[in-house]
């Protein structure tokens, strides 16, 4: 019985890190979007037709226009024309 008990918990720990969200730029330049994580910043430069895991917790994210978003760590971000949609 534990051990049933101990595995479950073990797959539910690892299979939620194994869940991020993903953005792809689709435009013919870089593109930056600017991650919010646990209360610390960063950067995630996109060259053209890159695309990028990150966010596998949760976290916010500033689009290339200003736009502020939350996301959960599953969604995917596509850019293109300078704009960034959550598909």
């Amino acid at each position: 019985m534990w051990r049933s008990l101990l595995a479950a918990t073990m797959l539910a720990a690892t299979a939620g890190q194994a869940f991020a969200a993903s953005a792809v730029n689709r435009d013919d330049e870089a593109r930056t979007l600017v991650v919010t994580e646990g209360g610390s910043k960063t950067e995630l430069t996109l060259a053209a037709g890159e695309t990028a895991q990150f966010c596998p917790n949760g976290c916010f994210v500033t689009f290339p226009n200003g736009d502020l978003q939350a996301l959960t760590g599953a969604e995917t971000i596509e850019i293109s024309g300078g704009v960034a949609k959550i598909k």
